[in-house]
């Protein structure tokens, strides 16, 4: 997906990091970003938590868990020409 953060080249971007409980067993980490806002990427986070959320089976009610957790993390970004892209 293709984004528009228009901003400083030194400014700070964001990113969500989100690591999820498959129901075999299997863990996995995913990034998603860059954000131009730790809020934008809180939300990504938020979004995992909610969409793969544990249920009770018998009401159906949300148990307050869920296989997918995370965080995020801030960083700086390098930009370089790529050879041949002109």
């Amino acid at each position: 997906m293709a984004r528009s953060i228009g901003m400083a080249a030194d400014a700070t971007v964001y990113r969500a990091v989100i690591t999820i409980q498959h129901r075999d067993g299997k863990t996995t980490t995913t990034y998603e970003g860059p954000y131009g806002s730790s809020g934008a990427a809180r939300a990504r986070v938020s979004f995992w938590r909610r969409y793969l959320a544990d249920f009770d089976p018998d009401t159906l009610e949300p148990t307050g868990s869920s296989r997918a957790s995370g965080y995020v993390e801030q960083g700086t970004v390098n930009w370089q020409r790529v050879e041949g892209s002109s």
